[in-house]
């Protein structure tokens, strides 16, 4: 294989997976931005899915607004306009797009031959918080654009045995 497992192989590959599940299972083009700040998103939705192995741990996040992620839940679950979703079924939405780009990442990392498990999904609400790596950890931030709205995903790695 010519992958390289590292943190800007990881970017790569996180930056087709997403707009690669964005098409399939919302319908929504996403279009990665170039590089500037994150954005602020207020009343935010965060999945969260973490994944092991002998050579790497670290977690995926995916964040974006709340109104973003309840119009994307009704396209998932093919709810019409005039029935909007509830939290349950955002939460589970945002979960399952989250599991969906770990599960991609997991798959690709064994392709490398870093063979690891994921967990699963959490979800985090609110409108000031922020996620932090532990020392050791790296970090890469990739920011789209999804008509008016913006998803954040962040992957948090840490390679063992380096």
């Amino acid at each position: 294989m010519n992958q390289t497992l590292d943190l800007s192989g990881i970017r790569n590959f996180m930056k087709g997976h997403l707009t690669e599940v964005f098409t399939t299972m919302l319908s929504q083009d996403a279009v990665l931005t170039p590089e500037q700040d994150v954005p602020k998103i207020t009343d935010r939705v965060s999945g969260s899915v973490g994944f092991g192995g002998d050579d790497i741990n670290g977690a995926v996040y995916l964040h974006m607004s709340a109104s973003f992620a309840s119009r994307a839940a009704s396209v998932m679950l093919g709810l019409p306009a005039e029935e909007p979703p509830g939290d349950a079924e955002v939460n589970d939405v945002v979960g399952e797009v989250s599991n969906m780009l770990a599960g991609g990442l997991k798959s690709w990392l064994c392709d490398t031959g870093a063979p690891c498990a994921i967990s699963t999904p959490g979800i985090i609400r609110g409108a000031s918080f922020q996620i932090e790596p532990m020392p050791g950890v790296e970090q890469t931030i990739l920011v789209f654009q999804c008509n008016s709205d913006f998803v954040v995903v962040e992957v948090h790695v840490k390679f063992n045995n380096r």
